[in-house]
Protein backbone atom coordinates (compact mmCIF):
# COMPACT_ATOMS: atom_id res chain seq x y z
CA UNK A 1 0.00 0.00 0.00
CA UNK A 2 1.30 3.50 -0.81
CA UNK A 3 2.67 5.64 2.03
CA UNK A 4 0.24 8.45 1.18
CA UNK A 5 -2.99 6.55 1.57
CA UNK A 6 -6.22 8.08 0.30
CA UNK A 7 -9.34 8.40 2.46
CA UNK A 8 -10.75 5.38 0.66
CA UNK A 9 -7.65 3.33 1.44
CA UNK A 10 -7.82 4.26 5.11
CA UNK A 11 -11.49 3.30 5.21
CA UNK A 12 -11.02 0.01 3.33
CA UNK A 13 -7.84 -1.16 5.02
CA UNK A 14 -8.06 0.29 8.54
CA UNK A 15 -11.72 0.96 9.36
CA UNK A 16 -13.82 -1.76 7.73
CA UNK A 17 -11.90 -4.83 9.02
CA UNK A 18 -12.08 -4.12 12.78
CA UNK A 19 -15.61 -2.69 12.60
CA UNK A 20 -16.93 -5.64 10.59
CA UNK A 21 -15.11 -8.19 12.75
CA UNK A 22 -16.78 -6.87 15.87
CA UNK A 23 -20.19 -6.01 14.39
CA UNK A 24 -20.92 -9.17 12.42
CA UNK A 25 -19.51 -11.53 15.03
CA UNK A 26 -21.72 -9.93 17.70
CA UNK A 27 -24.72 -9.68 15.36
CA UNK A 28 -25.05 -13.47 15.16
CA UNK A 29 -25.85 -13.65 18.89
CA UNK A 30 -28.25 -10.72 18.62
CA UNK A 31 -30.10 -12.61 15.89
CA UNK A 32 -30.22 -15.74 18.01
CA UNK A 33 -31.88 -13.82 20.85
CA UNK A 34 -34.25 -11.87 18.59
CA UNK A 35 -35.57 -15.02 16.97
CA UNK A 36 -36.02 -16.96 20.21
CA UNK A 37 -36.63 -14.53 23.10
CA UNK A 38 -37.37 -17.41 25.48
CA UNK A 39 -33.66 -18.34 25.50
CA UNK A 40 -31.69 -15.57 27.25
CA UNK A 41 -28.04 -15.05 26.37
CA UNK A 42 -25.51 -17.15 28.28
CA UNK A 43 -21.75 -16.86 28.35
CA UNK A 44 -21.43 -20.41 26.97
CA UNK A 45 -22.96 -19.16 23.74
CA UNK A 46 -19.66 -17.42 22.95
CA UNK A 47 -17.78 -20.73 22.79
CA UNK A 48 -20.53 -23.33 22.40
CA UNK A 49 -21.73 -26.05 24.75
CA UNK A 50 -21.42 -29.82 24.70
CA UNK A 51 -24.53 -30.28 22.53
CA UNK A 52 -23.36 -27.60 20.09
CA UNK A 53 -19.93 -29.16 19.65
CA UNK A 54 -21.46 -32.58 18.98
CA UNK A 55 -23.55 -31.03 16.19
CA UNK A 56 -20.62 -29.05 14.77
CA UNK A 57 -18.21 -32.00 14.92
CA UNK A 58 -20.70 -34.30 13.20
CA UNK A 59 -21.35 -31.78 10.41
CA UNK A 60 -17.65 -31.07 9.78
CA UNK A 61 -16.81 -34.79 9.71
CA UNK A 62 -19.70 -35.41 7.31
CA UNK A 63 -18.61 -32.60 4.99
CA UNK A 64 -14.96 -33.71 5.01
CA UNK A 65 -15.96 -37.29 4.24
CA UNK A 66 -17.76 -36.22 1.07
CA UNK A 67 -14.76 -34.19 -0.08
CA UNK A 68 -12.33 -37.04 0.55
CA UNK A 69 -14.36 -39.95 -0.85
CA UNK A 70 -13.35 -40.92 -4.43
CA UNK A 71 -15.64 -39.18 -6.94
CA UNK A 72 -15.64 -37.23 -10.19
CA UNK A 73 -13.33 -34.21 -10.24
CA UNK A 74 -13.94 -30.77 -11.70
CA UNK A 75 -11.22 -28.34 -12.76
CA UNK A 76 -11.95 -24.71 -11.98
CA UNK A 77 -10.70 -21.72 -14.02
CA UNK A 78 -6.92 -21.44 -14.18
CA UNK A 79 -5.62 -18.41 -12.29
CA UNK A 80 -3.35 -15.71 -13.69
CA UNK A 81 -0.45 -17.37 -11.85
CA UNK A 82 -1.05 -20.75 -13.45
CA UNK A 83 -2.94 -22.65 -10.72
CA UNK A 84 -5.91 -24.80 -11.72
CA UNK A 85 -8.02 -25.59 -8.62
CA UNK A 86 -9.56 -29.06 -8.42
CA UNK A 87 -12.95 -29.72 -6.80
CA UNK A 88 -15.11 -32.75 -6.04
CA UNK A 89 -18.16 -32.84 -8.32
CA UNK A 90 -20.56 -34.74 -6.04
CA UNK A 91 -22.59 -31.82 -4.76
CA UNK A 92 -26.04 -33.02 -5.85
CA UNK A 93 -25.57 -36.45 -4.28
CA UNK A 94 -24.20 -34.81 -1.11
CA UNK A 95 -27.30 -32.61 -0.96
CA UNK A 96 -29.81 -35.44 -1.27
CA UNK A 97 -28.03 -37.80 1.13
CA UNK A 98 -27.58 -35.01 3.71
CA UNK A 99 -31.23 -33.94 3.52
CA UNK A 100 -32.38 -37.57 3.58
CA UNK A 101 -30.24 -38.31 6.64
CA UNK A 102 -31.73 -35.33 8.49
CA UNK A 103 -35.30 -36.37 7.66
CA UNK A 104 -34.55 -39.92 8.81
CA UNK A 105 -33.10 -38.74 12.13
CA UNK A 106 -35.93 -36.24 12.62
CA UNK A 107 -38.50 -38.96 11.89
CA UNK A 108 -36.99 -41.24 14.51
CA UNK A 109 -36.36 -38.47 17.03
CA UNK A 110 -38.28 -35.26 16.17
CA UNK A 111 -37.28 -33.62 19.47
CA UNK A 112 -33.73 -33.32 18.12
CA UNK A 113 -34.95 -30.44 15.94
CA UNK A 114 -36.33 -28.62 18.98
CA UNK A 115 -33.02 -29.17 20.79
CA UNK A 116 -31.06 -27.69 17.88
CA UNK A 117 -33.42 -24.71 17.69
CA UNK A 118 -33.11 -24.09 21.44
CA UNK A 119 -29.31 -24.30 21.30
CA UNK A 120 -28.69 -22.13 18.23
CA UNK A 121 -26.90 -19.45 20.25
CA UNK A 122 -24.38 -22.02 21.44
CA UNK A 123 -24.08 -23.61 17.98
CA UNK A 124 -23.35 -20.23 16.39
CA UNK A 125 -20.78 -19.49 19.10
CA UNK A 126 -19.02 -22.79 18.44
CA UNK A 127 -19.10 -22.23 14.69
CA UNK A 128 -17.55 -18.81 15.21
CA UNK A 129 -14.71 -20.37 17.22
CA UNK A 130 -14.09 -22.83 14.36
CA UNK A 131 -14.25 -20.12 11.70
CA UNK A 132 -12.00 -17.63 13.49
CA UNK A 133 -9.47 -20.39 14.22
CA UNK A 134 -9.48 -21.42 10.56
CA UNK A 135 -8.97 -17.82 9.41
CA UNK A 136 -6.08 -17.38 11.85
CA UNK A 137 -4.49 -20.63 10.66
CA UNK A 138 -4.80 -19.59 7.01
CA UNK A 139 -3.27 -16.19 7.75
CA UNK A 140 -0.27 -17.63 9.62
CA UNK A 141 0.30 -20.27 6.96
CA UNK A 142 0.10 -17.67 4.19
CA UNK A 143 2.61 -15.46 6.02
CA UNK A 144 5.02 -18.38 6.26
CA UNK A 145 4.58 -19.15 2.58
CA UNK A 146 5.16 -15.49 1.75
CA UNK A 147 8.52 -15.65 3.50
CA UNK A 148 9.37 -18.74 1.47
CA UNK A 149 8.46 -16.88 -1.76
CA UNK A 150 5.63 -19.28 -2.57
CA UNK A 151 4.89 -18.79 -6.29
CA UNK A 152 1.15 -19.21 -5.76
CA UNK A 153 0.80 -16.46 -3.15
CA UNK A 154 0.56 -12.85 -4.23
CA UNK A 155 2.76 -10.73 -2.01
CA UNK A 156 1.14 -7.71 -0.38
CA UNK A 157 1.77 -5.22 2.40
CA UNK A 158 -1.73 -4.63 3.74
CA UNK A 159 -2.46 -4.09 7.45
CA UNK A 160 -2.66 -7.38 9.35
CA UNK A 161 -6.35 -7.01 10.24
CA UNK A 162 -7.18 -6.42 6.58
CA UNK A 163 -5.26 -9.55 5.61
CA UNK A 164 -7.18 -11.52 8.25
CA UNK A 165 -10.49 -10.05 7.07
CA UNK A 166 -9.87 -10.36 3.34
CA UNK A 167 -7.64 -13.44 3.33
CA UNK A 168 -4.38 -13.96 1.47
CA UNK A 169 -4.58 -17.23 -0.47
CA UNK A 170 -6.96 -17.60 -3.40
CA UNK A 171 -7.28 -21.39 -3.43
CA UNK A 172 -5.92 -22.80 -0.14
CA UNK A 173 -6.22 -26.50 0.59
CA UNK A 174 -6.46 -28.16 3.99
CA UNK A 175 -6.20 -31.90 4.72
CA UNK A 176 -6.45 -32.57 0.99
CA UNK A 177 -9.63 -30.56 0.32
CA UNK A 178 -10.29 -27.12 -1.13
CA UNK A 179 -11.05 -24.75 1.75
CA UNK A 180 -13.60 -22.70 -0.16
CA UNK A 181 -15.56 -25.73 -1.30
CA UNK A 182 -15.56 -26.98 2.29
CA UNK A 183 -16.67 -23.72 3.92
CA UNK A 184 -18.88 -22.26 1.19
CA UNK A 185 -20.61 -25.30 -0.28
CA UNK A 186 -20.33 -28.28 2.02
CA UNK A 187 -20.87 -26.51 5.35
CA UNK A 188 -22.43 -23.08 4.77
CA UNK A 189 -24.92 -23.93 2.02
CA UNK A 190 -25.91 -27.33 3.42
CA UNK A 191 -26.48 -25.74 6.83
CA UNK A 192 -28.83 -23.26 5.19
CA UNK A 193 -30.86 -26.20 3.87
CA UNK A 194 -30.74 -28.39 6.97
CA UNK A 195 -31.47 -25.61 9.45
CA UNK A 196 -34.59 -24.31 7.73
CA UNK A 197 -36.01 -27.86 7.72
CA UNK A 198 -35.05 -28.22 11.39
CA UNK A 199 -36.83 -24.95 12.18
CA UNK A 200 -39.95 -26.07 10.30
CA UNK A 201 -40.10 -29.32 12.29
CA UNK A 202 -39.32 -27.52 15.56
CA UNK A 203 -42.11 -25.00 14.95
CA UNK A 204 -44.52 -27.82 14.17
CA UNK A 205 -43.52 -29.68 17.36
CA UNK A 206 -43.80 -26.59 19.56
CA UNK A 207 -46.76 -24.71 18.09
CA UNK A 208 -48.42 -26.85 15.42
CA UNK A 209 -48.56 -26.61 11.63
CA UNK A 210 -48.27 -23.23 9.90
CA UNK A 211 -48.80 -22.93 6.13
CA UNK A 212 -46.73 -19.75 5.84
CA UNK A 213 -43.72 -21.37 7.51
CA UNK A 214 -44.02 -24.36 5.19
CA UNK A 215 -44.03 -22.12 2.08
CA UNK A 216 -41.06 -20.18 3.45
CA UNK A 217 -39.06 -23.43 3.72
CA UNK A 218 -40.26 -25.01 0.47
CA UNK A 219 -39.26 -22.02 -1.65
CA UNK A 220 -35.81 -21.86 -0.08
CA UNK A 221 -35.38 -25.62 -0.51
CA UNK A 222 -36.03 -25.40 -4.24
CA UNK A 223 -33.64 -22.46 -4.52
CA UNK A 224 -30.88 -24.19 -2.52
CA UNK A 225 -31.24 -27.42 -4.49
CA UNK A 226 -30.60 -25.40 -7.64
CA UNK A 227 -27.26 -24.35 -6.15
CA UNK A 228 -26.15 -27.93 -5.50
CA UNK A 229 -27.49 -29.13 -8.87
CA UNK A 230 -25.07 -26.72 -10.59
CA UNK A 231 -22.43 -26.46 -7.87
CA UNK A 232 -19.60 -26.64 -10.41
CA UNK A 233 -20.91 -23.45 -12.03
CA UNK A 234 -20.38 -21.66 -8.72
CA UNK A 235 -16.63 -22.22 -9.09
CA UNK A 236 -16.64 -19.65 -11.90
CA UNK A 237 -18.14 -16.86 -9.76
CA UNK A 238 -16.38 -13.93 -8.08
CA UNK A 239 -16.54 -15.68 -4.69
CA UNK A 240 -14.13 -18.29 -6.01
CA UNK A 241 -12.14 -16.57 -8.76
CA UNK A 242 -11.59 -13.21 -7.06
CA UNK A 243 -12.25 -13.33 -3.28
CA UNK A 244 -9.57 -14.83 -1.06
CA UNK A 245 -10.06 -17.20 1.85
CA UNK A 246 -10.34 -15.06 5.00
CA UNK A 247 -12.91 -13.82 7.50
CA UNK A 248 -15.10 -12.24 4.81
CA UNK A 249 -15.59 -15.53 2.97
CA UNK A 250 -14.82 -18.36 5.40
CA UNK A 251 -16.38 -16.91 8.56
CA UNK A 252 -19.19 -15.59 6.40
CA UNK A 253 -20.04 -19.06 5.10
CA UNK A 254 -19.45 -20.96 8.33
CA UNK A 255 -21.32 -18.55 10.64
CA UNK A 256 -23.12 -15.76 8.79
CA UNK A 257 -25.02 -18.05 6.41
CA UNK A 258 -26.45 -20.32 9.16
CA UNK A 259 -27.14 -17.31 11.41
CA UNK A 260 -28.50 -14.79 8.91
CA UNK A 261 -29.63 -16.51 5.72
CA UNK A 262 -31.86 -18.83 7.77
CA UNK A 263 -33.05 -16.11 10.15
CA UNK A 264 -36.59 -15.68 8.78
CA UNK A 265 -37.21 -19.43 9.13
CA UNK A 266 -35.71 -19.35 12.63
CA UNK A 267 -37.80 -16.28 13.48
CA UNK A 268 -41.01 -18.00 12.33
CA UNK A 269 -40.64 -20.80 14.89
CA UNK A 270 -41.63 -18.45 17.72
CA UNK A 271 -43.29 -15.68 15.69
CA UNK A 272 -45.77 -17.64 13.58
CA UNK A 273 -46.73 -16.17 10.15
CA UNK A 274 -50.38 -17.30 10.51
CA UNK A 275 -51.13 -16.59 6.85
CA UNK A 276 -54.19 -18.22 5.28
CA UNK A 277 -53.79 -21.37 3.21
CA UNK A 278 -54.93 -19.48 0.09
CA UNK A 279 -52.39 -16.73 0.74
CA UNK A 280 -49.64 -19.28 1.34
CA UNK A 281 -50.43 -21.10 -1.90
CA UNK A 282 -50.41 -17.80 -3.82
CA UNK A 283 -47.00 -16.88 -2.43
CA UNK A 284 -45.70 -20.33 -3.26
CA UNK A 285 -46.81 -20.06 -6.89
CA UNK A 286 -45.27 -16.60 -7.27
CA UNK A 287 -42.07 -17.69 -5.53
CA UNK A 288 -41.82 -20.80 -7.69
CA UNK A 289 -42.17 -18.65 -10.82
CA UNK A 290 -39.40 -16.32 -9.60
CA UNK A 291 -37.05 -19.24 -8.94
CA UNK A 292 -37.87 -20.72 -12.34
CA UNK A 293 -37.11 -17.46 -14.13
CA UNK A 294 -33.88 -17.13 -12.16
CA UNK A 295 -32.95 -20.61 -13.37
CA UNK A 296 -34.08 -19.89 -16.93
CA UNK A 297 -31.79 -16.86 -17.17
CA UNK A 298 -28.77 -18.99 -16.26
CA UNK A 299 -29.99 -21.85 -18.47
CA UNK A 300 -30.01 -19.60 -21.54
CA UNK A 301 -26.42 -18.57 -20.96
CA UNK A 302 -25.37 -22.19 -20.37
CA UNK A 303 -27.07 -23.30 -23.61
CA UNK A 304 -25.26 -20.59 -25.52
CA UNK A 305 -21.92 -21.28 -23.85
CA UNK A 306 -21.97 -25.04 -24.44
CA UNK A 307 -23.36 -24.97 -28.00
CA UNK A 308 -21.20 -26.55 -30.67
CA UNK A 309 -19.23 -24.05 -32.71
CA UNK A 310 -21.18 -22.89 -35.73
CA UNK A 311 -24.44 -24.47 -34.57
CA UNK A 312 -27.19 -21.89 -33.97
CA UNK A 313 -28.88 -21.77 -30.58
CA UNK A 314 -32.57 -20.95 -30.35
CA UNK A 315 -33.63 -18.61 -27.53
CA UNK A 316 -37.25 -17.50 -27.37
CA UNK A 317 -37.73 -18.99 -30.85
CA UNK A 318 -34.97 -17.02 -32.55
CA UNK A 319 -31.28 -17.57 -33.22
CA UNK A 320 -29.23 -16.27 -30.31
CA UNK A 321 -27.31 -13.04 -30.93
CA UNK A 322 -24.06 -12.03 -29.25
CA UNK A 323 -21.37 -9.37 -29.32
CA UNK A 324 -17.83 -10.58 -29.90
CA UNK A 325 -15.27 -9.00 -27.59
CA UNK A 326 -11.52 -9.40 -27.30
CA UNK A 327 -9.27 -9.54 -24.26
CA UNK A 328 -5.73 -10.41 -23.25
CA UNK A 329 -4.82 -13.28 -20.96
CA UNK A 330 -2.33 -12.92 -18.12
CA UNK A 331 0.46 -14.19 -20.36
CA UNK A 332 -0.35 -11.63 -23.08
CA UNK A 333 -2.30 -13.84 -25.52
CA UNK A 334 -5.09 -12.17 -27.47
CA UNK A 335 -8.40 -14.06 -27.26
CA UNK A 336 -12.05 -13.48 -28.08
CA UNK A 337 -15.29 -14.20 -26.29
CA UNK A 338 -19.00 -13.62 -26.91
CA UNK A 339 -21.47 -11.74 -24.73
CA UNK A 340 -25.06 -12.94 -25.16
CA UNK A 341 -27.67 -10.26 -25.94
CA UNK A 342 -30.68 -12.49 -26.67
CA UNK A 343 -33.47 -13.70 -24.38
CA UNK A 344 -33.26 -12.53 -20.80
CA UNK A 345 -29.70 -11.33 -21.40
CA UNK A 346 -31.04 -8.74 -23.83
CA UNK A 347 -33.50 -7.42 -21.22
CA UNK A 348 -30.99 -6.56 -18.47
CA UNK A 349 -27.37 -7.42 -17.81
CA UNK A 350 -28.03 -8.99 -14.39
CA UNK A 351 -31.71 -9.85 -14.55
CA UNK A 352 -30.95 -13.17 -12.84
CA UNK A 353 -30.28 -11.09 -9.70
CA UNK A 354 -33.68 -9.42 -10.13
CA UNK A 355 -35.52 -12.74 -9.97
CA UNK A 356 -33.32 -13.88 -7.08
CA UNK A 357 -34.31 -10.80 -5.10
CA UNK A 358 -37.98 -11.32 -5.93
CA UNK A 359 -37.80 -14.93 -4.72
CA UNK A 360 -36.12 -13.83 -1.47
CA UNK A 361 -38.86 -11.28 -0.87
CA UNK A 362 -41.59 -13.86 -1.46
CA UNK A 363 -40.16 -16.35 1.04
CA UNK A 364 -39.82 -13.57 3.63
CA UNK A 365 -43.25 -11.92 3.39
CA UNK A 366 -45.42 -14.76 4.78
CA UNK A 367 -46.05 -12.85 8.04
CA UNK A 368 -46.75 -9.58 6.27
CA UNK A 369 -45.60 -6.55 8.26
CA UNK A 370 -46.86 -7.67 11.67
CA UNK A 371 -43.30 -8.32 12.91
CA UNK A 372 -41.73 -5.28 11.32
CA UNK A 373 -38.44 -5.54 9.46
CA UNK A 374 -37.14 -8.72 11.15
CA UNK A 375 -38.32 -11.28 8.53
CA UNK A 376 -37.00 -9.03 5.73
CA UNK A 377 -33.42 -8.70 6.98
CA UNK A 378 -32.08 -11.27 4.51
CA UNK A 379 -33.91 -9.65 1.59
CA UNK A 380 -32.52 -6.20 2.46
CA UNK A 381 -29.02 -7.60 2.95
CA UNK A 382 -29.20 -9.51 -0.35
CA UNK A 383 -30.35 -6.37 -2.17
CA UNK A 384 -27.29 -4.43 -0.97
CA UNK A 385 -24.99 -7.40 -1.62
CA UNK A 386 -26.15 -8.02 -5.18
CA UNK A 387 -26.17 -4.36 -6.18
CA UNK A 388 -22.60 -4.11 -4.88
CA UNK A 389 -21.72 -7.30 -6.77
CA UNK A 390 -23.20 -5.91 -10.00
CA UNK A 391 -20.81 -2.96 -9.91
CA UNK A 392 -17.84 -5.16 -8.90
CA UNK A 393 -18.52 -7.50 -11.79
CA UNK A 394 -19.00 -4.67 -14.28
CA UNK A 395 -15.76 -3.03 -13.20
CA UNK A 396 -13.98 -6.34 -13.78
CA UNK A 397 -15.62 -6.76 -17.21
CA UNK A 398 -14.80 -3.18 -18.22
CA UNK A 399 -11.15 -3.78 -17.36
CA UNK A 400 -11.11 -7.09 -19.23
CA UNK A 401 -13.07 -6.25 -22.40
CA UNK A 402 -12.55 -2.47 -22.76
CA UNK A 403 -14.47 -1.01 -25.71
CA UNK A 404 -16.19 -4.34 -26.24
CA UNK A 405 -17.87 -3.95 -22.87
CA UNK A 406 -18.99 -0.42 -23.77
CA UNK A 407 -20.57 -1.77 -26.93
CA UNK A 408 -22.34 -4.48 -24.93
CA UNK A 409 -23.69 -1.94 -22.42
CA UNK A 410 -25.01 0.20 -25.29
CA UNK A 411 -26.95 -2.82 -26.59
CA UNK A 412 -28.18 -3.82 -23.09
CA UNK A 413 -28.38 -0.52 -21.16
CA UNK A 414 -30.14 -1.76 -18.01
CA UNK A 415 -28.56 -3.68 -15.13
CA UNK A 416 -31.44 -5.11 -13.08
CA UNK A 417 -34.82 -3.63 -14.06
CA UNK A 418 -35.61 -2.21 -17.53
CA UNK A 419 -36.16 1.58 -17.50
CA UNK A 420 -35.35 1.71 -13.74
CA UNK A 421 -31.82 0.45 -13.06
Amino acid sequence: MNKKASVGDVFNYHVIPPVFLVFFTAATQILAQAGNPERPFRFEYLVGNCFAWKCIGSLLAWAMFWLLVPSKKFNGPTTSFGLTPVYKANGELYYFVSLGALLLVAGLKPKICVDIYQNMGAILGGLSVVALSLCMFLLVRAKLKEKEDDPYLRANSYPILHEFYRGMELHPRLLGVDVKQLTNCRVGMIMWQLLIVIYLIAGWELHGFDAGHLVNVLLQTIYIYKFFRWETGYFNTLDITLDRAGYYLCWGCLVWIPAFYTFHSYFFVYHRPSISVVGAISLFILGLASIWYNYDVDRQKELFRTAQKGKPVKIWGENAQAIEVSYKTADGQQKTSKLLISGWWGVARKINYTFELLAAFLWSVEAGLQYGVWPFLYFLFLTALLIHRVFRDEEKCKTKYGKGWDEYCAKVPYRLVPYVL
